[in-house]
């Protein structure tokens, strides 16, 4: 292969390019094609034109290609692209997800989500891509570019066209102006994965489904001559019908397959293998691949290629330097000043664009906005701003149920609502039904305040607790709770998936036959969520004038090979605790083997276990959890003396519904029970 490739570079020098042919006056255009994945491969074949010293005079394409091409256009190198495209989380960012609510709900992980936009009604959430993530990784992919063009992409390092599709009339839509980030986004819209972008009142979509290869396109913008490349993939001869996501691909393979426009035999035709490769396949092998298919195609197809545009040296002209005048396009979403608090912009100062591209890419974490496109404009060295927000849904209602054979059965149902004058206005409700008891909390949120600082925050919340109690492994009659409490403080939310609330919480419980207490005092909390929602980290601090009381939990994932390893440790300390917030040994949730969850409750308790999954068939793995732990009276900073340890073994199956566990564990003092879960434990 690399011989190959030795041998059509020598041949760039060769007299093919006089061959007699008679050379076009006009332009010359790079043409990107659409196809997902697979049009990764046009970075190769940007890194050979870099090679060759080959630079077009313009620059178009669809989808992938767009993405592809308005980077190259801003004045990136093939290699520069190169280097990012590998070191970006695009294996995270596209593939399925579970239905998931926003953080405010809870660590919570959903069966089933309806979402309502402005002026729309109830419909199911998309269990697809991050697509809140994916705008602000184009956001801060194309800053360079749209500061460059500033509305005109005729202004950019190479002249660039995006190519989008009206989804009402099937027409194809060429963007030269506007925000470069949001037109590329509208570019690469494929149907049902992300939601399609709104300009001008058009809804527009995919550019795959009206110009995949936007040859004639290009001709129309006054291109003479044209290198296209095309990473459309030929139909298969067969099909898996077993394989969804063989089903998927072809699906979406036939939704961008159009009649191909006629090349002339001054065209250059640059088609590089990506036979085999799904559309959706952004991990690190096939990124790598996809990028080499492209280099070679384009040595090989250029190597007998005449009247290729001179190498020309452009130096990029200055970004701006200080921030100009900011208004917003949607003033239902709050004012002008605190959504650009959000990605620190203040008028009359330096314009960072390393902290502006660092905010940006922070945004799709928060859940405050899917999207928010600068539009940039001005001249000069102040770069002035139409900030224009896509606001999250203004109402969220989700639903979730877990079934545990020691725990039973619980339900909880969420809801928050930001339609109050904007969505810097928030309120959230849950409310949890199982047979251990039932309660509900209220939360008010003013997200408004202090911009990027806190968010103020009060909750207030009851409900009635069963706790059970156990007598040499045999489970006693319970003792029941009620409970109310409200918490006045502020809470904060970092990128990935971090956040913490502090305030002043009041409690009052009673049980029937005995007198209700109270108290009052500070309550600290931190946690750290998965891209699924899942808890990886969670410390809960509280002080008051009854009780003093401290919880640590935390996991972690390794992968090793087909291994998967998930070491989990758990902590909890406390002096004068009522009854209800003891510790029992392995924590609320998970318990230890061979015990009954919530047995052993103590002042102190401290666990750690070590989860090895293997896989099986498909989804269904083998799951092994040894573990060890030990309760006491909170006498040191680690129980002494009663360590014990046990073993789980089962099977896991992974669901879109969170996981099916069916185990069966062994502790050292000979006592043994079965674990079966559906769902993961709230």
């Amino acid at each position: 292969m690399r011989f190959t490739a030795l041998l059509a570079f020598l041949a760039i020098g060769l007299p093919a390019r006089g061959s007699g042919q008679t050379c076009p006056t006009g332009p010359t255009a790079l043409v990107l094609s659409g196809g997902g994945a697979k049009g990764l491969a046009h970075i190769g074949v940007i890194r050979a034109l870099d090679s060759l010293g080959i630079r077009p005079d313009l620059v178009v394409g669809t989808s992938m290609g767009a993405i592809i091409g308005a980077m190259y256009a801003s004045g990136y190198t093939g290699k520069q692209i190169d280097s990012l495209s590998r070191a970006l989380p695009l294996s995270q960012l596209f593939r399925t997800y579970a239905p998931r609510v926003p953080s405010s709900i809870g660590a919570l992980q959903p069966i089933v989500v309806w979402e309502q936009r402005p002026g729309g009604g109830f419909v199911l959430q998309r269990s697809s891509v991050l697509e809140s993530e994916v705008n602000a990784l184009l956001n801060a992919g194309m800053l360079r570019g749209n500061l460059l063009a500033r509305g005109n992409f005729d202004s950019l390092i190479i002249p660039f066209r995006a190519v989008a599709t009206d989804l009402l009339s099937g027409t194809s839509v060429v963007f030269r102006s506007g925000d470069l980030a949001r037109a590329v986004r509208a570019s690469a819209a494929i149907p049902l994965l992300f939601e399609p972008e709104r300009i001008n009142e058009r809804y527009l979509g995919d550019g795959g489904l009206s110009a995949n290869v936007p040859v004639g396109i290009a001709r129309a913008a006054g291109a003479a001559r044209l290198i296209v490349s095309n990473t459309t993939e030929r139909r298969p001869d067969s099909l898996d019908l077993r394989s969804p996501l063989a089903v998927i691909d072809l699906l979406v393979g036939n939704l961008f397959r159009q009649s191909p426009d006629a090349l002339s035999d001054r065209d250059v035709s640059i088609q590089p293998d990506v036979e085999g490769f799904r559309s959706l396949d952004f991990t690190t092998g096939a990124v790598a691949a996809l990028i080499e298919k492209g280099y070679q195609a384009a040595l090989i197809a250029l190597s007998g290629a005449g009247c290729l545009p001179p190498a020309r040296r452009l130096d990029p002209p200055p970004l701006p330097g200080f921030v100009g005048r900011i208004s917003i396009a949607d003033r239902r979403a709050g004012d002008s000043a605190y959504v650009a608090r959000k990605v620190g912009l203040v008028p009359g100062t330096p314009l960072d664009l390393t902290e502006l591209r660092i905010r940006l890419r922070r945004l799709g974490s928060l859940g405050h906005y899917d999207a928010l496109w600068l539009y940039p404009a001005g001249a000069g060295d102040t770069v002035s701003f139409t900030l224009t927000p896509r606001r999250t849904p203004v109402r969220v209602l989700g639903i979730g149920a877990v079934y545990d054979n020691d725990l039973g059965g619980k339900v909880w149902l969420g809801a928050i609502d930001r339609g109050v004058g904007s969505d810097v206005m928030e309120t959230s409700a849950t409310a949890f039904l199982g047979e251990l008891g039932q309660e509900a909390k209220v939360s008010f949120r003013w997200r408004s305040f202090l911009g990027q600082v806190v968010t103020p925050l009060f909750q207030i919340g009851g409900g009635r607790k069963l706790i059970r109690r156990f007598l040499s492994g045999s489970e006693q009659s319970s003792i029941e709770l009620h409970e109310a409490a409200g918490l006045a403080g502020a809470e904060r939310e970092w990128h990935g998936g971090w956040h913490g609330v502090a305030g002043l919480e009041a409690l009052v419980w009673s049980a029937p036959g005995r007198r209700g207490q109270h108290a009052l005092g500070g309550r600290f909390q931190l946690t750290k969520t998965g891209s699924s929602a899942e808890p990886l980290l969670d410390l809960d601090a509280a002080a008051n004038d009854q009780y003093r009381r401290l919880e640590l939990a935390g996991i972690a994932t390794i992968t090793l090979g087909r291994l998967k390893l998930r070491p989990r440790v758990h902590y909890g300390i406390g002096t004068s605790l009522p009854i209800q917030l003891g510790f029992p040994l392995g924590g609320e949730d998970e318990g230890f083997a061979g015990r009954h969850i919530g047995e052993d409750r103590s002042l102190q308790e401290a666990s750690a276990g070590l989860v090895i999954l293997h896989p099986l068939v498909g989804a269904v793995n083998l799951r092994i959890e040894p573990m060890v732990g030990a309760v006491g009276n909170a006498s040191r900073a680690l129980p002494r003396g009663n360590l014990v340890a046990g073993v789980r073994v089962g099977l896991n199956l992974a669901t879109a519904l969170g996981p099916i566990r069916v185990e069966y564990g062994v502790s050292e003092e000979k006592r043994n029970g079965l674990l079966v879960r559906l769902g993961r434990w709230f």
